[in-house]
Parts: structure tokens; sequence; C-alpha cells
């Protein structure tokens, strides 16, 4: 029964390693043994030297699907076979040097680094009862480190372990494939360098669940989709999005209007807003997702028209949101059986997929009256057609739409809330940066009246700039993942085809040879003129919406939005922000550890 438990084992190994150090220090009688056995693969490790990160990055790492050759999900980081591993097509890349192939000096996978303590718990593992396993980890943490670490929720495995092992390290347990991370831009370029026509990465395992079992759909989602069946999506829905972005600028600045004049009105005395304004900017989020995806504004920002399926959709999100982390954290029990967690996810799931399949059934209808093509309506027509009806009119299945819209609401609109606030929070730490920024904006934008437009934002390479800074710095996902489609050689060491490849890309972007005193905000590192043009692979070091085919498909969308609020609010306001230093937790994206309690003074 063990041996089903899948992928998001991973980063219980991990917290393992780190928790399991003292276990392994206080018995030395029995590290003795080990160290006679193991030779030099024994490293001595110090629970005190645990280093706490700023994003909380130790929830589980969610299980991938091999290229599709079925409409059943299958878990990459079990045993992988040879024969379904997607062909090796390169990608190119001018930029790239071709250091990392494979010759007879490269060192072999074994001698990878690692922590050995995993080896250990593989000789015991079998004796840990399925129900008893989180019991029998609680009791081991709580006798062997006395509560100075909180349980999968303040400390970060990850970069412990590459501050002791080094730039690659590799990781292997009882119940999964072997895994390599790694967070060097040369290494991240070379394996995306071999990626593949169709690249496999990881999916979220418990909303492939929802579908496959509970909603018995034929598909994980394209979150989770792979090979032939992830291309052919793509291709569908990359123009339509594209247009609709660029069609809907003016709809979306009517909805951060509505921002600003909610601020006016929630502000106290001191014209700060209250602990709770975080809600204000999802309420944000999820007004422009409505227009953009049904073209009709539902009133989430202002409490004296809001409906009631608005209450719905934004106390469904939360729920989701937080039952969806605290689901892929840890063992998934819930693949055996429906746990609370997995109950409290499932019926928010459902509330959104109930409101998503109504609003398909009234655009089908509505084709079906209207019996339009989109060959047959007008320019005009085009530009006023929502992202639903683009889609429908291009023949995408109602189910794949239903499941796509679902991902972006639960994890497209929760990251981008999440990353404007963090870019609002430097802005406010940084006064000198907001003042600059303001002056671009009021240049190209003089009368608070005017309208932004697609073309006014073009002019403002400094906010663009100010908006990659924060993604560096606070990107919405801390790593990428993908699973290898031929074997390469990273470090002077041979990694084998179908290894698993997690990529740190939040520590990649803050590495000191990578960008000048890293942990700085600094806009002006991304204008052109201060490019360095030497640095073959900083394009590789900051990669917030991933890179290559299965980049994010709602990149311009995110920095549309972002672009929109963020220069209506820096023209209306001065932002400041007087309490302590906003980190960052990660909650299936990147989210602030603090309420954003942002001062917003008038200018005028």
């Amino acid at each position: 029964m063990i041996h089903c438990l899948r992928s998001t084992f991973v980063t219980r190994y991990l917290s393992l390693q780190v928790y399991g150090t003292c276990f392994y220090r206080s018995t030395t009688k029995l590290a003795d043994t080990l160290a006679a056995n193991e030779e030099r693969k024994c490293v001595s490790l110090n629970s005190n030297d645990i280093i706490t990160a700023t994003v909380t990055q130790s929830h589980a790492i969610p299980a991938i699907t091999a290229p599709v050759t079925s409409s059943k999900a299958m878990p990459l980081l079990e045993t992988v076979n040879p024969e379904i591993v997607t062909e090796d097509i390169e990608i190119s890349a001018s930029k790239i040097e071709p250091f990392g192939h494979v010759d007879k000096t490269s060192l072999p996978f074994e001698e990878i680094p690692g922590p050995m303590i995993l080896k250990l718990w593989e000789k015991y593992w079998r004796y840990v009862p399925l129900l008893g396993t989180q019991l029998f980890c609680s009791l081991l943490i709580s006798r062997f480190i006395q509560g100075r670490l909180s349980w999968n929720r303040n400390v970060t495995p990850i970069k412990y372990l590459f501050d002791e092992y080094g730039c690659i390290v590799r990781i292997n347990g009882p119940l999964v494939n072997d895994i390599v991370m790694i967070h060097r831009s040369e290494h991240i370029a070379e394996v995306f360098k071999q990626e593949s026509e169709s690249p496999v990465r990881s999916g979220i395992d418990i909303l492939q669940h929802y579908r496959l079992n509970h909603r018995k759909c034929r598909s994980a989602g394209p979150f989770s989709l792979q090979g032939l069946e992830w291309l052919e999506l793509k291709e569908k829905v990359d123009q339509p999005l594209h247009e609709t972005t660029s069609n809907y600028v003016g709809k979306l600045n009517l909805v951060c209007d509505e921002l600003v004049n909610k601020i006016r009105r929630i502000r106290n005395r001191q014209s700060e807003v209250p602990t709770n304004f975080h809600q204000d900017f999802t309420a944000w989020g999820l007004e422009c997702f409505y227009v953009m995806m049904f073209n009709r504004h539902l009133g989430f920002l202002d409490s004296s028209k809001s409906t009631s399926e608005a209450t719905k959709i934004m106390d469904a999100l939360s729920t989701a949101h937080t039952y969806m982390s605290r689901c892929e954290t840890g063992f998934q029990v819930w693949r055996f059986f429906e746990t609370p967690f997995a109950k409290k996810l499932f019926t928010a799931c459902d509330i959104l997929d109930e409101i998503i399949e109504k609003y398909i059934r009234q655009m089908q209808s509505k084709l079906q009256i209207s019996s339009l093509s989109k060959q047959e309506k007008s320019m005009n027509e085009e530009k006023t057609l929502s992202l639903l009806e683009k889609m429908m009119i291009r023949g995408i299945n109602s189910e794949d739409i239903a499941i796509l819209l679902m991902d972006m609401i639960i994890l497209g609109v929760q990251a981008v809330i999440n990353c404007e606030a963090f870019l609002l929070y430097f802005l406010a730490r940084n006064p000198r940066i907001q003042k600059r920024l303001y002056n671009e904006i009021i240049s190209i934008i003089p009368k608070t009246d005017k309208a932004i437009t697609k073309k006014t934002l073009e002019n403002m390479p400094y906010l663009k700039a100010c908006i990659k800074e924060s993604l560096r710095l606070r990107p919405a996902f801390p790593y990428l993942t993908r699973l290898l489609s031929s074997t390469i050689s990273l470090h002077g060491y041979t990694i084998p085809k179908g290894t698993f490849i997690i990529m740190a890309n939040q520590i990649t972007s803050q590495r000191e040879e990578y960008f000048e005193d890293p942990g700085k905000y600094q806009p002006e590192r991304w204008l052109k003129q201060n490019e360095n043009a030497s640095n073959f692979y900083q394009e590789y070091a900051c990669l917030p919406f991933g890179h290559g085919i299965r980049s994010c498909l709602g990149k311009d969308l995110a920095e549309m939005q972002m672009m929109l609020l963020t220069a209506k609010l820096v023209r209306e306001f001065t932002i400041e922000y007087d309490y302590a230093d906003i980190q960052s937790q990660f909650l299936m994206v990147n989210v602030p550890n603090k309420s954003l309690r942002f001062r917003f003074l008038d200018r005028n």
C-alpha cells in the first residue's frame, strides 16, 4: 500500500532530511555503522544550520503525467517507461553554448551528492503504516528538534540542500524515482536546450484527482496536459487569448477605476486601507476575469451591486486555494478515501464548476440562435467577443473550456493578485523608484481623466522594468519542473533520460553572479542601456512565466493587468508602507505573509 503513494512525498523527504538530521546525529552508534558501509556518502548534518528562507517551499511537489497515450493520468515520479518518453527535439537558442553534451569524462549519475539520510529511512519505511506515518513523523520532529521548526511552513529544505551539497543535488527515496535539483542559470539553460517538442512538466495531483475521479472528466486539465493534447489546446487558445487581451484594455481600465474608487471609500483617517485589503485585490482579479471571459461586470468591487454569485465565487475561491494547498502538502491519503480537506476542496470546486458550466450553456444557446460563425462576424463584432465566445467558435470542447477557466480562476487569478501585491510593496518601500515611475506615467498621460490604452503602456519602459524586477524577487511559482527527454550532462555528471528535474528559479534569480545586489529592488537593471550583454545565461536566470513551449499561457494578460492597475494607482496615489517587511510563503503560489496595510495618499 505504501508503494502506491506518489510524487508529493518528495518534499516530505526533503523535510525528513532536515529534521532527521537530529535523529541521525542523536543515534551515534547507528551513524558509525552506516558510515563504515556508506564510506564518503554519509554527510554529517546539523539542524542548527538550517536556513530559514523567504519562501515556504516545503509543500509537496505535484505529480506529473507523461505524454498522453490514454486519457488516464500517470505519475511521472514512478518508474518511467522509456518507450513513452517524448522524442528529443531541440529548441533553437542562439545564446546557449553546447556545454551540456554527454562525454566519456562525465561522472556517473550515482556520484551526484545528496542527502544520505533518505537511504537510512528507506530501510525502516516499510515498518511505518500508512495511516500512522503523519503521527510518526510529527512525534519524531517534536522529540528531536524540540519545536524549533514549524511543520512544513517556515523551512525551505531545497535551499538548505543547495547550501549543504552544492549546485546540483540528487534526491532518492523508497517511494519515488530519482530527482535532480538545480539552480544555476547555465544548468537551467541546458535543460531547456534539450527540451522536446512536447515537454513534460508537473501537474497538481489533487486537481487531477478531482477531475478524473470526482468529476469523471476525460482530461485532467490544461495545467496537467502533456504531449500532443497540450500542443493542440495551446494552438487553439493562444490566438483568442492574445486578441481578447488587446481588445479589452478599455474594459479592464474601468475595473481598475473601480478599485481606485474602492480604496478611497475604505481608507481610514490616516489614508490606510484595512488589514483585509487582500480581499479587495482578489475582487479586482475576479472582476477582470469575468470581464475577459464573459464580457460582463458582476460587481465584486461594489458591495451595493454585488450579487449572490459574486459572494459564492469569492468564498469558493478562498476555500479552494486554502485546501488545495493543504491537500498538496504531505501524504496523499485522499487517494484512498475522501479526507475532510479534500471534501472541502471538492465542494468549493463544484461551486466554481457549476457557475462556469452555466455560462458555457448560455453561450451555446446564444451561438445556436445566432448561427454565426467566426468568418461571418465583422471586425467590430469580433472585438466585442468574450474569450469564452472566441474559444467556442474555434471548436474547443466545452469540457476543456470549463477546466481551462477553472485553472485560470484558481491559479491564474491568485498568481496575478499576489504578484501585484508584491509590486506595490516594493514601490512603497522605494520612494525614489516610485517617484521616477510617477514621472514617466504623467509624461505619457498628464491628465488623470485620460484613459490608459495599450499604446500608452507600450511607451512606459520603466513601468515594465518595475514589474519585471518585482517578478524576479517574488515570482508566482518559485520553481519549474521538467522530465528529461534525453540524457544530458550537467556540472560534469551524466543525467539520464527520464530524470525529474526541479529548477529553483527563485533562488537562481537572486544569485550575485547574475544580478548585482540581487536582494535589492532595482528596476534600472532591466533597461536596455544597462543590460549585461556578456552574460550569456542571464536570460535563464529570471523566468517568472516559465520558458519555451510550456511557458504560461496567460503571460500577456497578467502583465497587462499589472501594468494597468499599477499605472492607475501610482498616478492617483503616493503609496506608503510603514510596517514589518513583507516576505512570501508558498501556498501553491507565492503569497504575502503579512497584511497589505498600505497608505494611499492622494497626489492632488
